[in-house]
């Protein structure tokens, strides 16, 4: 989703005497006239992507009026859409006069000043279209009005968080004004649904402002390492002095990656357990359909999400193989049974030639390899065939992945294995995935000591080759590297100890874990959680703590404070939204059950289950 306001807006993290500090990490005094410098190149970026905004603004207004002809007045539509294209020719028109007329230090202010005002006035305009276009009489269009509105918003929030009055202007009168007509309507899956967009603003509003704050700094340590680097010119500073500056400056880099993914986490996390918990109200059909789009939708970013992660965990050296003798053909078939109807879908072939053969690896790494090559042979096979097979070669195993697609050019092949490199793709279009898969495939063959081969001809498609170390029958062991959970949803009775200090994400998984009527509690401390146990008269079932909690506590140590307190091991997960190489690799060691923000409730509801499931059999 593009945003509503600026795509790349990060100039107005504040008015004149709230400017961004430029002070480095040495905290030595700015240069003259560097704050100056600073405010102009951040209006240079807040009016840089302003045609795209603008251009899905347009396109967006117009297909909703589209889709709403059949339950609004024409009268209301063309009103309100004439309203959204004079906001839009305005803002070019500013666009335009800024192209003509740069901005410098002197006239920064002016021109944030103006792009502000168009966010807000953006923003009213959509606010006043949720309620001009609301129609009391058709559940499936307050839907679509309700998803409409939370995209909207959330593009904001998520591509524009660092220009926060921008997309505050433009957030709250747009989500705030749309949920009038849900509280009139007085029942309460409507006044739910209004509350829930009080929530999203809030969330928002809190993460945004943390990541604004965090992009100040940064960008001000990049006009401070650019004139360090002037100084190591004209001066000849020594190579170690250069070194020093160079490490400090991608702490600071790292530092605001981690927080930033933290952050950004932290919205979804909680978005997806209010998605689950609005399934479980009693809805009408077309009401069920729109909630099931969200929750694929949630689904969708989960997964770009965790690809994410899955490359900062393998860089972060925190994944660990284990090494066992396998049979090659049940893994297969699992990769056939969740590939086959994305393939029929696009009239593919899939198919798999059947073995007998065993390899010497790790069972859920080495899926992951196949799961991702036989994805990128889908995604990028138009018609034909795609064939998952294996043969014997020496002491090893060769497994194949082959495709009819349209070919990689021989030059291209060391790039596709590249982060966020697609070749036919080059409009970034999301819904082509990231472009990590094959990243993330070249990783895991280098942690398993594989090797990786690729053959590919234009027009004719394209051949991987995985070469895995053969296996002896004899040494497979049944049940112990299938890479399986048995799966069991029976968490009713479940007492749950829940330790987080985000308030959203305490409030979403109170009510999802509700409707599984468990019996939760729910602090933001330890302090907190050992003040409540007073009144707890039963071992709890389970622990669930959130790593990054106030102050310099962390889940870890609540979780063995909490298992001292009741003198017992009980079960614990420990909850991260962390991408740090540090706090990955320490969440990793605490030898707890470790899940990553954000979270799919069907697999913490199974989780739970096992759990609880296990420490019955130990008793």
């Amino acid at each position: 989703m593009s945003v509503p306001g600026h795509t790349a807006s990060i100039a107005s993290m504040g008015s004149a005497d709230t400017e961004p500090s430029v002070h480095g990490a040495s905290g030595q005094a700015d240069r003259p006239g560097r704050a100056g410098l600073v405010a102009a190149e951040l209006v240079r970026a807040q009016y840089r992507n302003l045609p795209t905004a603008v251009a899905v603004n347009a396109i967006i207004s117009a297909l909703l009026c589209l889709a709403l002809q059949e339950t609004v007045s024409l009268e209301r539509l063309v009103w309100w859409i004439s309203a959204i294209y004079v906001v839009a020719g305005a803002r070019l028109f500013l666009w335009h006069r800024f192209n003509r007329t740069p901005p410098n230090p002197a006239n920064a202010l002016r021109w944030r000043r103006i792009a502000l005002l168009g966010s807000g006035v953006n923003g009213f305009t959509w606010g006043v279209g949720g309620i001009a276009l609301y129609a009391s009489h058709s559940p499936a269009s307050q839907f679509l009005l309700l998803i409409t509105q939370f995209g909207m918003g959330a593009g904001a929030a998520y591509a524009s968080a660092p220009a926060f009055a921008a997309v505050m202007a433009y957030l709250v009168p747009s989500v705030l004004l749309s949920s009038v007509p849900f509280f009139m309507e007085g029942d309460s899956v409507h006044v739910t649904l209004g509350a829930m967009l009080f929530v999203f603003v809030a969330a928002a509003t809190h993460f945004t402002y943390g990541i604004s704050r965090t992009i100040g700094r940064a960008i001000a340590l990049r006009f401070e390492n650019i004139d360090l680097i002037q100084e190591l010119r004209n001066q000849t500073l020594a190579a170690e002095e250069a070194r020093g500056a160079a490490e400090e400056a991608n702490v600071a880099k790292s530092r605001f990656l981690a927080a930033a993914g933290h952050d950004l986490r932290q919205p979804l996390h909680a978005l997806g357990f209010f998605v689950d918990a609005l399934q479980e109200h009693s809805l009408p059909a077309e009401g069920r359909a729109v909630v099931g789009n969200i929750r694929r939708s949630v689904d969708a970013m989960e997964d770009l999400f965790n690809s994410l992660l899955d490359v900062s965990r393998l860089d972060a050296g925190i994944v660990r193989a284990r090494i066992t003798t396998i049979p090659l053909g049940p893994l297969m078939e699992r990769v056939r049974l969740e590939y086959e109807p994305t393939a029929r879908q696009k009239d593919l072939s899939l198919s798999v030639v059947r073995n007998s053969l065993f390899v010497r690896s790790d069972p859920v790494l080495l899926e992951r390899i196949m799961r991702n090559l036989v994805a990128n042979a889908v995604r990028y096979t138009d018609r034909g065939q795609i064939i998952l097979g294996a043969r014997r070669s020496d002491a090893a195993v060769r497994i194949e992945i082959w495709d009819s697609g349209r070919g990689i050019p021989k030059d291209k092949f060391r790039e596709i294995f590249q982060e966020f490199r697609q070749l036919e793709n080059p409009q970034r279009d999301r819904r082509k995935g990231l472009g990590l898969g094959l990243a993330i495939v070249e990783r895991l063959v280098k942690l398993l000591d594989h090797s990786l081969e690729l053959r590919s001809q234009l027009g004719k498609g394209s051949v991987f080759a995985v070469s895995v170390p053969r296996g002896r029958r004899e040494e497979f062991v049944p049940g112990e590297a299938d890479g399986q959970i048995v799966v069991d949803r029976d968490v009713a009775n479940s007492l749950i100890l829940l330790v987080d200090d985000e308030p959203d994400v305490r409030n979403s998984m109170l009510a999802l874990m509700g409707k599984w009527r468990c019996e939760v509690v729910v602090a933001e401390s330890c302090t907190e959680m050992l003040e409540k146990l007073v009144s707890i008269q039963r071992m709890p079932d389970l622990i669930v703590a959130d790593y990054r909690l106030q102050g310099a506590e962390n889940g870890i140590e609540v979780i063995a404070r909490l298992r001292e307190e009741f003198n017992a091991q009980v079960p614990a997960l420990l909850i991260t939204g962390d991408t740090g190489m540090e706090q990955l690799r320490e969440a990793e060691e605490s030898g707890l059950h470790v899940l990553h923000k954000p979270l799919n409730p069907s697999r913490l509801r199974a989780l739970i289950a096992n759990l609880r499931r296990e420490r019955t059999r130990a008793a």
